[in-house]
C-alpha cells in the first residue's frame, strides 16, 4: 500500500479532548509538531514524534466556541497564528513566542454565518502583515507589529442613483496567500448565491488601497455552486481550485477537448500569469458540504495540497487521491484514509481521533 502508518507515542491526557489541529514546522527537522486546540479553548503545541505537549495560552475570543468548526492560520515565520471560529464574527491574533493576545478583530454583522472569517498572513519588504476582513465586501492589510492599517480608505456607500466604483458586491471568504506573497486568493460568495474565486496582486494592493475592490490586477477566475472550497498554490503563480461548475453558467464546448462535463466536479489549474486555465483534472469526487454540528451553515469539508509534483486530495467521505500535476494522471486512490491535515513540512498526513489522539500516515513513493 502507498500509504504507511506512522508509529506515535500516546500524548499526554492534560491536553484534554481536542477539536481542531493545525501543522507548524517544528524544532527539527522531520518532526510533526501541532498547534491544537481543546475544547476548554486551550492552545496547546504538541510533538507527534515525541509526545511532548506545551500549553501555549487560552483563546478568549468573544463568543467563540471551540466545539464548532474553528480556523488557525500562521505567520510565515509562525511567530503569529490568528485563529475564529469558521463562521464567527470575531477573531484574534496570538503572539506564539511571547504567548500572549496580540489583536482582537471583527467583522461587521451582515451575513458573517455564511463565509469563514477572512483570514491571511503575508511577509513584504521585511513586515508581517494580517489580511482580514473588517465588513462583508472589505479586507483589510494591518502591519501586525505596530498594529498600523496599510489600507486606510473610505467605505464605498451603496446607491442605486450613483453606484461608487469601488463599491464591491462580493462577500469575503477564505484567503489564501501564493508561497511567495503575491498573490492573495479569495473564495467568497455572491448573491445567487454562487462562489466566485477571485484573485489579486499583494504589491498592487499595497500601492493602491482599492485594489482588492476593482483594481487591475484583480481577476475573477472560476464561478462554483459552493464558496470558501478547497484551493491550493501549486507553485509562486499558479492556483488549484476544487469545485463544481454550474451547468448553466458555462457553455459545454469550453470544457470539450478535457472530456468533462460542466456539471461535474474537477480540479482547475490557473495561472496567475496567463490569461484562461492551464489544466483541467477530471473524475474528481464531489465535495461534501453537509456539517455536522447543529445549526451550521453548508460548507465544504474536504482540502487539498502539493508535494513536488504531487496533489493530494482528500475530505469527510471523500477518498484520498494522488494526481500527478505535470502528466493530469491520477497515479492512486485510497478509500479507507479520512486525514483532517497534511504536515508540509514532515510530509505525513495527520488524522484526529475521537480519544483526542493522532495517527499519522506517510505516502511512500
Amino acid at each position: 500500500m502507498p500509504f504507511s502508518h506512522v508509529s506515535l507515542p500516546d500524548l499526554p491526557s492534560s491536553i484534554g479532548r481536542l477539536t481542531a489541529i493545525h501543522p507548524v514546522k517544528g524544532g527539527s527537522q522531520g518532526s510533526i509538531t501541532l498547534l491544537a486546540l481543546n475544547t476548554q479553548a486551550e492552545l496547546w503545541r504538541l510533538e507527534l514524534y515525541s509526545g511532548n505537549a506545551e500549553l501555549c495560552t487560552r483563546i478568549c475570543i468573544p463568543d467563540f466556541n471551540p466545539m464548532q468548526p474553528v480556523q488557525m492560520v500562521t505567520s510565515p515565520d509562525e511567530k503569529y497564528v490568528a485563529i475564529s471560529n469558521r463562521f464567527g464574527r470575531h477573531a484574534a491574533v496570538y503572539d506564539l513566542v511571547h504567548a500572549q493576545e496580540k489583536m482582537q478583530l471583527s467583522r461587521d454583522e451582515y451575513h458573517y454565518d455564511k463565509s469563514m472569517f477572512p483570514l491571511a498572513f503575508v511577509h513584504q519588504d521585511g513586515m508581517c502583515i494580517l489580511v482580514h476582513g473588517t465588513e462583508w465586501n472589505r479586507l483589510d492589510l494591518t502591519y501586525i507589529e505596530t498594529g498600523r492599517l496599510l489600507t486606510a480608505r473610505p467605505t464605498p456607500v451603496y446607491n442605486n442613483e450613483n453606484k461608487d466604483e469601488h463599491y464591491l458586491d462580493y462577500f469575503h471568504g477564505r484567503l489564501l496567500a501564493s508561497p511567495e506573497g503575491k498573490w492573495i486568493a479569495d473564495t467568497g460568495w455572491v448573491w445567487a448565491p454562487l462562489g466566485v474565486v477571485r484573485t489579486w496582486s499583494l504589491s498592487d494592493w499595497l500601492l493602491n488601497p482599492w485594489e482588492s475592490e476593482n483594481g487591475p490586477s484583480v481577476r475573477h477566475l472560476w464561478q462554483t455552486i459552493d464558496w470558501d472550497g478547497p484551493i491550493c498554490w501549486t507553485g509562486p503563480d499558479t492556483l488549484a481550485v476544487w469545485g463544481q461548475m454550474d451547468a448553466d453558467l458555462l457553455e459545454e464546448e469550453d470544457w470539450g477537448e478535457e472530456g468533462v462535463e460542466p456539471a461535474e466536479p474537477a480540479v482547475v489549474l490557473f495561472d496567475m500569469t496567463q490569461p484562461g486555465y492551464r489544466r483541467v483534472l477530471s473524475a474528481i469526487p464531489p465535495l461534501n458540504c453537509k456539517p455536522d454540528e447543529y445549526g451550521i451553515y453548508p460548507y465544504p469539508q474536504a482540502d487539498m495540497t502539493v508535494c513536488g509534483d504531487r496533489l493530494f486530495l482528500w475530505g469527510k467521505g471523500v477518498p484520498l487521491q494522488v494526481w500527478r500535476l505535470s502528466s493530469g494522471v491520477r497515479e492512486y486512490v485510497d478509500t479507507e484514509r479520512f486525514p483532517l491535515i497534511y504536515h508540509q513540512e514532515a510530509g505525513i498526513f495527520v488524522e484526529l481521533n475521537p480519544d483526542s489522539g493522532c495517527t499519522a500516515l506517510s505516502y511512500d513513493e
